[in-house]
């Protein structure tokens, strides 16, 4: 057999991209023939994730979840390297891709791994209903959310699964995210918050020094935990990103699966948000690492995708904050993009500004405008 050697830290994307591939004709052949796959699945609405304990027979300590859409080429990385002896020792692992009607081959890379289950859905149903599927299909103790487009380093799954043996109180462990340079992405964030919409929609000025911007920024203020790249040791966050994160599975069964009416974006907002309303912990643990390239899927539409963002974002607002906080951020919203379309437009008659720029920014800002009037009624 191939072994296959995961990538150090530090390499460019170009070298992350490419580590695990191997020659494997005949396995391929097989996969296509034996792979279990599930054409066409429909999803139904609020999915719950089914109670039971899986039999001796068939339990296994981890069931990993991944949604693809159109992102074949990471997607084998991903599974590459979730195969790779470094990752998956010592671990009962089973891997379920479901693919959101990729137009590419990203269902054909899935099944050509001869223990992945695939489930191929005839429309993009989106990233939480997608995820709600592999849910009802999975027989691990615990679920592992894991986006396409990162790579699992040695030790990772095991180091998440580890922790939450010892934390039962913990329904959320996430590993530490690095950039494909090795670099530390931040990953830990607090609840929403109207001053974190503020500063997303109006951003520091220029005329505020750098170093005091660059402080802001990585703030609490913000949303952020100041010291997480240094932290070596667990610790409790509100909610980590999306893309890898550990779900124990009777945490799960008490809240439900991810929440359909988001179609992508906050979708862990949301659930972090019912665990702690029911006392789950959410943690991050360092010793586990996973490099992600981030938003791969998402720049295929990036106008649509920034309308998904702000949607999900008053949907979080008007469903877990008071009526008062949702009408502030639907009116930070409309003043923002207003003075974004001032900005614009005079930055164009100006000539300070390319006029195909200018029609995007344009474009974008009467979206988000007509999206916060139309949500406010």
């Amino acid at each position: 057999s191939v072994i296959r050697k995961t990538p150090r830290v530090g390499k460019n994307i170009h070298e992350v991209r490419n580590p695990f591939r191997a020659r494997r004709r005949i396995a391929k052949t097989f996969a296509r023939l034996s792979n279990f796959v599930l054409n066409c699945a429909v999803p139904q609405s609020n999915i719950s994730v089914p109670s039971r304990q899986p039999s001796s027979h068939d339990a296994c300590d981890l069931s990993v979840v991944i949604v693809s859409w159109n992102v074949a080429g990471l997607l084998r990385d991903c599974l590459d390297a979730l195969f790779s002896p470094e990752v998956s020792a010592g671990l009962r692992m089973e891997v379920i891709v479901v693919d959101n009607a990729s137009s590419d081959d990203s269902a054909q890379v899935a099944a050509a791994f001869e223990s992945v289950r695939v489930v191929r859905n005839c429309r993009n149903i989106g990233y939480g209903s997608a995820n709600n599927i592999g849910f009802k299909l999975a027989r691990g103790n615990y679920l592992l959310v894991l986006n396409p487009d990162t790579v699992a380093l040695p030790g990772s799954l095991e180091a998440l699964v580890a922790f939450a043996e010892r934390h039962t109180s913990a329904g959320i462990v996430a590993p530490r995210l690095l950039n494909p340079d090795g670099s530390i992405q931040r990953s830990a964030f607090r609840f929403p918050t109207l001053m974190m919409a503020f500063l997303d929609l109006f951003p520091l000025s220029r005329v505020v020094p750098g170093r005091l911007r660059n402080w802001i920024s990585h703030s609490t203020i913000n949303g952020r935990y100041p010291g997480e790249p240094t932290k070596t040791q667990p610790y409790r966050i509100d909610h980590p990103l999306g893309a890898a994160m550990l779900l124990r599975r009777e945490a799960i069964e008490n809240v439900g699966g991810f929440d359909e009416r988001l179609f992508m974006y906050s979708e862990e907002v949301d659930l972090a948000m019912r665990l702690r309303q029911v006392g789950w912990e959410r943690w991050q643990v360092p010793a586990a690492r996973v490099i992600h390239l981030g938003g791969q899927s998402t720049k295929q539409m990036p106008d649509r995708m920034l309308r998904e963002l702000w949607r999900s974002r008053l949907y979080i607002y008007e469903k877990h904050h008071d009526p008062v906080s949702g009408i502030f951020l639907h009116t930070l919203i409309i003043t923002a993009q207003v003075k974004e379309s001032i900005v614009t437009r005079l930055g164009a008659a100006l000539g300070t500004m390319p006029i195909k720029e200018a029609n995007l920014r344009l474009r974008r800002a009467r979206s988000l405008f007509r999206l916060a009037l139309d949500m406010k009624r």
